[in-house]
């Protein structure tokens, strides 16, 4: 298995210890009064009047080493189930778009309830989409219950893990509702988790009251936590990438002393959208040779700390699919893979993970596989090497009528499902299909022909309950 190192031992020693420093000797902001007594009582020098809480080494420390090593993300679809775990990567979609284009029209439009469902059941179907990051925020609900129908969409039309977020203490809780109503109770869906809660922090060094609400009642109930800081080099990071890492890694850190304080067991994903700003344009970027860089950093660090990582990952500030969109999501998909990110994030979205759009979910399944079979590498069996084999043909004959070329190809080989292989003169004659094309008959396929695994019909009425509930209570706020 191929393995990218972008940082030394001693670096990786020597950006831990930065970020020590930075906890012990700056602090984070915490504005939530029960954050502050947890680090009170576990020793923090707590400013309450500043409210930043100024962490030691020790009980940093401490923290990683009570932090679960790995854990299992659980799937409705059972099928669907993997470990996180050291020497795994997995790829998955991105959100939270608010436009899509339109597959009709090929123009931007708000992204509505039924194509947050639609784009689902296409991610279902996808093989190399591993888990669905609920890919847009729907603009036909209202905001302050958004999240809401993103956990029921997502729930009701895909089979595999999800990731979603969870703005406060009622969003979280009532996505734990939603868990344990599939799973059969709270203490089903701690041991089988069928979804990881995201919880962003803002940077730089602050944890907003809304998220730490979040990762409290997270961690009390024992579900997986996507802990996401992302900090804008050149902006409110360092411009340099090393000063970047220093500030992340200390704001996750961060975060894992606060699940520890409230529950040590509780599985965690140390996720970092770092990325940097275009000093021409002011524009955030996410689809450039740094944005690959940092999070390969990040990879490298999960290992140090035995910690699951994830990141973003096959992302494009292309605003279609185009050649610039090829080649920025193949780049910011194979560094961290190759660095061995456990959870790698951005598939199915456009303009800077903005607008969703069914062809790009389809193409990016594409790029997943090739870059899937990059990292498996090159295998060294006997078998493999084929010596034996290479003697039998001999001179001047072909391999094509061998057993042995039968029982390997397609294990050794990576067959496409949508680029082009044809000769020219074939592909003419074939009517010169056109990629964009391609996919959105593959996306609109789909749809018409694939189930995902259906919640029971009573299960699903008590979820929606819980977000009509959640609706009245917004509306009398």
């Amino acid at each position: 298995m191929l393995r990218l190192e972008v940082l030394s031992e001693e670096q990786l020693h020597e950006l831990h210890v930065a970020a020590l420093d930075i906890l012990q000797d700056v602090g984070v902001k915490f504005s939530l009064p029960a954050a502050l007594e947890l680090f009170q009582s576990a020793g923090a020098e707590v400013d309450e009047k500043k409210k930043v809480v100024k962490i030691p080494y020790y009980l940093v420390e401490e923290s990683i080493k009570k932090t679960p090593h790995k854990f299992t993300a659980h799937a409705r679809d059972a099928r669907y189930t993997f470990e996180v775990e050291r020497n795994t990567v997995h790829f998955g979609t991105v959100g939270f778009a608010t436009r899509i284009v339109d597959p009709e029209t090929e123009n931007f439009r708000p992204l509505f309830k039924t194509d947050l469902a639609n784009l689902a059941k296409v991610a279902d179907a996808l093989e190399h989409v591993d888990y669905f990051l609920t890919m847009g925020e729907p603009m036909d609900v209202s905001m302050g219950v958004a999240d809401r129908y993103q956990w029921l969409l997502s729930l009701e039309n895909i089979g595999k893990h999800i990731w979603c977020q969870s703005l406060d203490r009622d969003g979280a809780l009532d996505a734990i509702k939603m868990g344990a109503l599939i799973c059969g109770g709270e203490k089903e869906l701690a041991k089988t988790p069928i979804f990881t809660v995201v919880v962003c922090l803002p940077s730089p060094l602050e944890h907003d009251p809304g998220g730490t609400e979040a990762l409290i009642e997270c961690s009390r109930a024992g579900v997986p936590m996507m802990i996401d800081s992302g900090p804008l080099s050149g902006a409110n990071s360092p411009a340099t990438l090393a000063g970047t890492l220093v500030l992340n890694v200390a704001e996750l850190l961060s975060a894992v002393v606060l699940t520890r304080l409230v529950n040590p067991r509780a599985p965690l994903v140390l996720t970092s959208w770092a990325r940097s700003i275009d000093m021409k344009t002011g524009s955030v970027v996410f689809g450039s040779p740094e944005f690959g860089l940092l999070h390969a950093c990040i990879a490298q660090m999960g290992r140090f700390y035995d910690i699951p990582t994830g990141g973003g990952g096959v992302l494009s500030d292309s605003k279609t699919v185009d050649a610039q969109n090829g080649y920025e999501k193949m780049l910011t998909g194979i560094l961290p893979a190759l660095s061995g990110l456990n959870m790698v994030t951005g598939m199915g979205l456009v303009g800077s993970e903005s607008i969703a759009s069914y062809q790009q979910l389809i193409m990016d399944n594409e790029v997943v596989g090739m870059i899937k079979r990059a990292k498996r590498g090159v295998g060294f069996s006997k078998d493999a090497l084929a010596v034996e084999l290479i003697k039998k043909v001999g001179f001047e004959g072909n391999f094509l009528k061998e057993k042995h070329t039968l029982q390997h190809y397609h294990a050794e080989h990576w067959i496409p499902t949508l680029s082009d292989r044809d000769t020219p003169d074939g592909w003419v004659r074939s009517g010169s299909p056109d990629l964009r094309q391609k996919a959105k008959e593959a996306a609109m396929q789909i749809l018409k022909t694939h189930q995902p695994q259906p919640i029971p019909s009573e299960i699903d009425v008590e979820l929606r309950k819980v977000v009509e509930l959640a609706e009245r209570k917004h509306a009398k706020t």
